[in-house]
């Protein structure tokens, strides 16, 4: 039973290397294989077999993909996307590989991007420009004060001039300093908050000594540009600023002329990418001088399909194998295949890690558990019929990527189990409506907390059910009584054992309860250090994992977040109401203001409640319950198709 996890087999492939383009071509369409790099397999290459040469035409693509996406760039710089709501339910175009194939074909961009480029390159001239125009701007602006014509302070003849910037913390020590200079006049131009603008102008006997004093001030001498004045300067500037704003518009105006090829060249680039995923695939193959290798991995179920890719490529001869796939084999790719349910909780096992190939997929066994523990902390009926409603319009009504409408269809499910909690718990925007729920979690939060510590009992031993039923469907029987059997007598023991502290049971039930704890405890430690050599070792090695009933007791504590973030939410939306309800009662502006922070607090607590709901969840899943059976770190099955990025590939 492999349990979502879809069956594979490998196949090697001999076909002449005259038919690669067309059989890696139908195989594309196929798109359920997976090829296995041989580039590393040594005694392939000591038979003789050597890399297949990758086509020069992948060169040509990755050139064709580099101009289609400068094109796209300019495009959408200038013709940008819709967001908002008519942008979502509009959503992205959507195709088969067919049509992909023959929309592109059918379109010529080359025209197209030669005038994009043309008018692209003419705006970095004028931006270009316009940037030049503005640092000598800029720098003019700190010399308005100067009122001579910047060409006439060439022209001294018997005079040094001196024009540049010094920090404003020396300005009284450089005064300081020119007392002494007889045939010097320094003028201050302009200061901001760092720098002092001076104009110098001296003798030709104190020039030296001058710069000498304006050298020790940190003076940094400026280079003006122009003829007329720096006031006329900047007039000239802004002119010349104003005509390139006007050639700047006019190139842009081509430019958003041309926007609406924009979807063709998206299609294009969605093209390219695949031919380009199609042509690199030739390296993962080995060949003889005629006839290439090809191994690879298809799901079991679809060999009649992928032998029919192979046909409909139109190869001379060829030779398939085909075979089902080593169960216990780590380099089998893994492909899931849930319900419909159940795939929306396919992300959190893949944000953890995928199954090995002889595991089992944990999808199908945490939703239940995901599903209930989400609810059961988020608990209001509002918050569960806000996402409801909004999940089933967006649902409906949008035009979504696979992954989104996945994403969204998880909390529109989760939507259902925060209802429930909520009319149990008699929560609907906290205590805004009175509800009698069936708990009160205000008054009887102890009777939550056992609650919550059930569920988390309940989860670990369904995750150390797993775990024994992993070893006896491989025949590992001894293994299913040292992980889980031995783990089950103590923990259920000890369980017994505390209840009839405060529960009042016959005394044979505790006795009973009482030798089955100890009999598990026995053989935890008889049984833990059963991969060691040693007598001696395998009873130190079963005494610490003795030990590990103590995580036992962390795990069990773990599961009161159930309650914390149920109370904690509830509470908020207690207090919020009774902020608004305070404020109600001043009157019409306090309505007003009651009623925004109604509107801003439960939106904030809904949005707390769920990220925390969704953390707290995962937390519960990946730490206490794959903690009990799952190791993961299975290989992706990587589909023959890129991930588009400006379409929906059916």
């Amino acid at each position: 039973m492999q349990m979502a996890i879809v069956k594979m087999s490998n196949f090697n492939l001999f076909a002449f290397d005259s038919n690669r383009d067309d059989l890696l071509h139908e195989l594309q369409r196929f798109e359920y294989v997976h090829f296995v790099d041989l580039d590393e397999d040594e005694e392939l290459k000591e038979e003789g077999l050597k890399n297949v040469t990758v086509p020069e035409s992948i060169v040509e693509t990755d050139e064709k993909i580099a101009r289609v996406r400068h094109a796209i760039d300019i495009l959408q710089k200038y013709h940008p996307e819709e967001t908002g709501l008519k942008a979502m339910i509009d959503g992205m175009p959507n195709y088969t590989f067919e049509e992909l194939e023959r929309k592109a074909s059918e379109v010529d961009y080359l025209p197209v991007f030669e005038k994009l480029e043309g008018f692209a390159s003419e705006v970095d001239r004028i931006e270009e420009e316009e940037n030049r125009l503005n640092a000598s701007k800029q720098e003019l602006e700190n010399w308005t004060g100067l009122g001579y014509p910047i060409k006439d302070l060439r022209t001294f003849e018997q005079s040094e001039l001196f024009i540049g910037v010094l920090p404003i913390k020396l300005g009284d020590k450089l005064n300081e300093e020119l007392v002494g200079l007889e045939y010097s006049h320094v003028e201050t131009i302009g200061e901001d908050d760092e720098h002092i603008y001076l104009f110098a102008l001296t003798s030709k006997d104190e020039a030296d000594e001058l710069y000498e004093i304006l050298r020790g001030s940190s003076f940094s001498i400026t280079e003006l540009t122009g003829d007329g004045t720096p006031e006329e300067e900047i007039d000239a500037i802004d002119v010349k600023l104003a005509q390139l704003a006007e050639e700047k518009e006019e190139v842009e105006d081509s430019i958003i002329s041309l926007s609406g090829h924009l979807p063709q060249f998206e299609v294009v680039y969605e093209y390219l990418v695949n031919r380009r995923l199609r042509l690199s695939a030739s390296e993962n193959f080995l060949a003889t001088e005629r006839v290439n290798l090809i191994k690879g991995y298809i799901p079991t179920d679809m060999e009649k399909e992928f032998t029919n890719a192979i046909e409909n490529s139109g190869l001379d001869a060829y030779y398939l194998e085909v075979e089902k796939a080593d169960r216990d084999d780590p380099e089998v790719p893994v492909l899931l295949e849930n319900s419909k349910f159940t795939q929306v909780f396919e992300s959190l096992t893949s944000m953890y890690a995928l199954p090995r190939y002889n595991e089992v997929d944990p999808t199908p066994l945490l939703a239940p558990f995901y599903l209930i523990f989400f609810g059961m902390m988020v608990a209001d009926m509002a918050y569960g019929l806000i996402m409801l409603v909004a999940t089933s319009i967006v649902l409906k009504k949008a035009n979504l990527k696979d992954d989104t409408r996945k994403f969204i269809r998880f909390f529109f499910y989760l939507s259902f189990s925060v209802i429930a909690w909520g009319a149990l718990y008699g929560s609907f925007l906290g205590d805004m409506l009175p509800i009698r729920g069936l708990v009160d979690p205000a008054e009887q939060y102890q009777s939550i907390l056992v609650l919550s510590i059930f569920f988390g009992l309940i989860h670990l031993f369904f995750g150390l059910g797993i775990n024994a039923y992993m070893h006896i469907r491989d025949k590992r029987y001894l293994d299913a009584i040292a992980d889980a059997g031995v783990w089950y007598m103590s923990l259920t023991g000890a369980i017994g054992l505390i209840l009839a502290m405060f529960v009042p049971v016959p005394a044979i039930l505790a006795t009973i309860a009482k030798w089955v704890m100890i009999a598990g405890l026995v053989g935890i430690v008889l049984t833990g250090g059963k991969d060691v050599d040693g007598v001696g070792a395998k009873i130190g090695v079963g005494i610490y994992e003795l030990y590990g009933i103590s995580g036992y007791v962390g795990d069990f504590v773990s599961y009161s977040r159930l309650m914390a973030l149920a109370l904690s939410g509830g509470f908020i939306a207690a207090a919020v109401n009774m902020i608004a309800g305070m404020l109600f009662e001043i009157g019409a502006i306090g309505i007003i203001f009651g009623v925004i922070i109604i509107i801003f607090g439960q939106s904030l607590n809904i949005f707390l409640s769920l990220l925390g709901a969704y953390v707290h969840t995962s937390r519960l899943i990946y730490v206490e319950f794959f903690g009990k059976f799952y190791e993961g770190g299975g290989k992706k099955f990587n589909l023959f198709r890129s991930k588009p990025e400006f379409i929906n590939l059916k």
